[in-house]
């Protein structure tokens, strides 16, 4: 008489180990692949598991076992409108990277959960660094599956297992809001179609700070969605007599700061541009001096994610943390 699928008794999983040894499924990941410092006495909880269940690990594991390529794996998001800002982030990584003696390969965030698992199959990567996640991100689970270290650059819903190293995008909202009331604003127009980012982390947490703050001092919030350009025009269209209007956008702050510049609302009293950069607007342009700016610390965030991806790799027992650097106003 033949066996149903459902009848057939499973092969153990890299879980079934990690319960009876009684540590977490990443730990089990760690031992097979020898991507990080284990204890003793883990160990051979976890070697003494596997041989009681008869659990075969995946040629992958087998493979990546005490393997030290030197090699950090780092996937980027798609370049856009502020392909300038991503360069930053890769430029300070990799110098930081090999600074600590450590190669950057790049990985594109289009591949997805595939190309996490395409990267950790060649057995190059010792540890990745995964930027721009969304709140749940596919790219989470196989690399937790990889057994490899990993930090992310952006806070997820739910800690990863791995460390994690961002701005404080909810103290960032709620800075925004304070300067608008204190400029005397009466609204904040937020540029860049944010409601239609939500997915993304850094939105999510930077309109829950907005949302928060705002309704705790009454001040309007306005989510535009439309093209930059006319950013300047629209604000001017909601802003009644003796009233003025902050205008802030976490991303299309450069084409913002041309657009207003050009319309000469960078210089009516009307109109407030909060601005989002890492450079020095004055270097840019005289005109934009009188901008209130903060500075999103971008090269300090990449440089402490290589920090602590080291830390995960080179020091025994080391845990994953979350680590949010605070931004701050650029004194003029």
């Amino acid at each position: 008489m033949a066996v149903s699928r459902a009848e057939r008794k499973k092969p153990p999983t890299s879980l079934d180990v990690a319960r009876l040894a009684g540590v977490s499924q990443s730990t089990v990941s760690y031992v097979l692949t020898g991507s990080r410092p284990i204890s003793e006495a883990t160990r051979a909880r976890v070697e003494d598991a596997i041989d009681k269940l008869g659990y075969h690990p995946n040629s992958g594991a087998r493979t990546l076992r005490s393997q030290r390529s030197g090699v950090i794996g780092l996937m980027v998001p798609e370049a856009d409108s502020d392909d300038g800002v991503l360069m930053v982030f890769i430029g300070a990584i990799a110098r930081e990277a090999q600074r600590h003696g450590y190669d950057i390969l790049l990985v594109t965030a289009q591949e997805g959960a595939r190309g996490i698992r395409r990267v950790v199959r060649t057995g190059v990567c010792e540890a990745l660094i995964l930027m721009e996640l969304d709140r749940h991100d596919e790219r989470v689970a196989p690399v937790i599956e990889s057994g490899l270290p990993f930090v992310t650059i952006g806070k997820p819903e739910e800690f990863p297992q791995g460390s994690v190293v961002d701005l404080d995008f909810e103290m960032l909202g709620r800075m925004v809001v304070d300067r608008a009331v204190e400029e005397g604003c009466d609204r904040l127009l937020l540029f860049g179609s944010p409601d239609r980012k939500r997915r993304r982390n850094d939105v999510s947490r930077f309109l829950a700070g907005v949302e928060d703050s705002a309704g705790e001092c009454e001040l309007e919030v306005v989510l535009d969605h439309e093209a930059l350009s006319g950013v300047p025009e629209r604000a001017l269209r909601l802003t009644l007599p003796n009233q003025r209007t902050a205008l802030f956008g976490i991303t299309g702050v450069r084409q913002a700061l041309f657009a207003m510049a050009a319309t000469g609302a960078l210089v009516d009293e009307t109109r407030l541009l909060i601005a989002l950069s890492g450079e020095d607007l004055v270097d840019v342009s005289p005109l934009l001096a009188s901008v209130p700016q903060i500075d999103p610390r971008r090269i300090e965030i990449s440089e402490i994610a290589v920090a602590e991806l080291v830390r995960l790799l080179q020091i025994e027992g080391a845990g994953p943390r979350i680590t949010l650097v605070e931004p701050r106003w650029v004194e003029g």
